[in-house]
């Protein structure tokens, strides 16, 4: 399939998957904070964990098909499942773990974590495709890409779950802009992979046959970011209605009458 045509239009696409799925994971873990026992929090770590990883393999489908190959694409069938469940069960422990820490350390691992996944998920699709005459590795550009998903994730996850951004009447933009710079991540660390596959050099791809790059792409830049954004919906109505049942509360409490206190008199 040749994407020159329509390369903006899919880089675009990807671009949205990647702030969808971000948001998704930055305010899941917001949510799941609120909640000490596991029976509340586990189902906001799934949701985070899962919109994330298929947000990570969405978006690089999607790149992929927007690079304007010379070649149609395809896809390995048996390595869809391992890239699909893959990443979204590896960031389920990273959304875990920020939910119960938001110290330096848990920031920093986390984004580590983040980073080590991000680029296992998009080298992983680049050698899916079976391209031929083969790989060679530019490490360079490959150890650029890490250097890159490692600062640029560690700064969201800052921007996310820090002392800043969790006080104050705008701390909804720190997380929308902690989304941001999380899906910006995404989308130069996938660009510095694919320089450092040298997929210019390519011309054929092996798995054509079996899981072409249509259909997959089809799923990753239609029915995945449909889903999402109704969940980002979602997501946003339930954090105002918290929002509103908190101020109904706080307003309430005010209007309750004080009772006066009887002064205490000392016998003389």
């Amino acid at each position: 399939m040749s994407t020159a045509d329509s390369s903006l239009l899919l880089w675009v696409m990807a671009a949205l998957v990647a702030m969808l799925a971000s948001y998704l994971f930055v305010g899941w873990i917001r949510r799941a904070q609120a909640h000490a026992s596991w029976r509340e929090w586990l189902a906001p770590i799934v949701l985070a964990g899962s919109s994330l990883g298929l947000g990570l393999s969405s978006a690089m489908v999607l790149a992929l098909s927007a690079e304007g190959l010379r070649f149609a694409l395809g896809y390995r069938w048996l390595a869809l499942p391992f890239l699909v469940l893959g990443p979204m069960l590896a960031c389920m422990p990273v959304a875990w773990w920020l939910s119960r820490r938001q110290n330096w350390l848990a920031l920093i691992g986390s984004g580590l974590l983040l980073a080590a996944i991000g680029v296992a998920v998009q080298s992983g699709w680049i050698f899916s495709a079976g391209l031929r005459p083969g790989l060679r590795w530019q490490l360079g550009w490959l150890g650029g890409a890490a250097a890159m998903a490692a600062v640029g994730q560690a700064a969201a996850l800052w921007l996310a779950y820090s002392d800043a951004s969790s006080d104050g009447a705008r701390k909804s933009l720190w997380r929308v802009g902690a989304a941001a710079v999380m899906a910006l991540t995404v989308i130069v660390g996938q660009e510095l992979v694919g320089t450092a596959a040298s997929l210019g050099t390519q011309v054929s791809s092996l798995y054509l046959r079996e899981a072409g790059a249509t259909w997959v792409s089809l799923i990753a830049g239609a029915v995945v970011p449909t889903v999402m954004a109704m969940m980002a919906l979602d997501l946003t109505l339930r954090n105002r209605a918290d929002r509103t049942r908190r101020r109904r509360g706080s307003f309430e409490l005010n209007l309750q009458p004080r009772r006066k206190r009887r002064r205490k008199y000392r016998a003389i």
